[in-house]
């Protein structure tokens, strides 16, 4: 099993009603279309929102435990990875919208991403998504998921992005974060049966760094 290092870090509590929220919502956006098509920038707001808790911990600050932390971080996300007419579906929107964030915040943080073909003859095999994501959840890296066609994993939402937390690469099962809920789907049979493209990214930050 990998996983990253500190899931606490995505755990937020309101502090009035007390409602727990794992991750971020497309939901909290204000403006209908960003509710509809935001899941995209939500899911990078994530991932750069883990890193800046993580570098709270690292400075034995506390964990930022408001959702509006993580809502600041969508608002801003939003301005980079604007979703089209059919939403942020390819890879390629994703990580342009985050190399504009990167270049324009002035982060040193590398993109590495891999793409799933449309064309089964053409995708790439188990061994090789698995070995990604893997490295990149053993290096405490979260995996952005991009899914257009959930086959037959039908515990995974079509034409959007979640972020991975876990993976056991012998069964194949992912745990991921989405609609602020811990969830759960076997990656496998998604690559195996899904009819349309999709993929991941994830970001790999130095090991010491305190830009955030």
């Amino acid at each position: 099993m990998s996983a990253i290092l500190f899931p606490e870090a995505m755990c937020l509590v309101e502090p009035v009603s007390g409602q727990v929220s794992w991750g971020a919502n497309q939901l909290w956006y204000g403006d209908l279309w960003q509710r509809k098509a935001g899941c995209g920038p939500s899911t990078a707001a994530s991932l750069i929102f883990y890193q800046k808790q993580k570098q709270r911990l690292l400075q034995r600050k506390p964990l930022l435990s408001s959702r509006q932390c993580l809502l600041d971080q969508m608002m801003e996300m939003w301005n980079y990875i604007q979703p089209g007419p059919g939403g942020v579906n390819r890879v390629s929107q994703f990580t342009e919208g985050l190399e504009k964030y990167r270049a324009a915040q002035n982060l040193n943080f590398e993109i590495s991403a891999m793409a799933i073909a449309e064309d089964p003859s053409q995708r790439c095999g188990w061994p090789q998504v698995s070995q990604f994501v893997e490295t990149a959840l053993k290096q405490d890296e979260p995996v952005a998921f991009l899914n257009l066609c959930a086959g037959e994993e039908k515990r995974i939402d079509e034409w959007h992005w979640v972020m991975i937390s876990t993976l056991n690469p012998e069964a194949g099962i992912i745990t991921f974060l989405d609609e602020s809920k811990i969830k759960e789907a076997d990656l496998a049979l998604w690559l195996r049966s899904t009819t349309k493209r999709g993929g991941f990214v994830t970001l790999h930050w130095p090991p010491k760094h305190s830009d955030l």
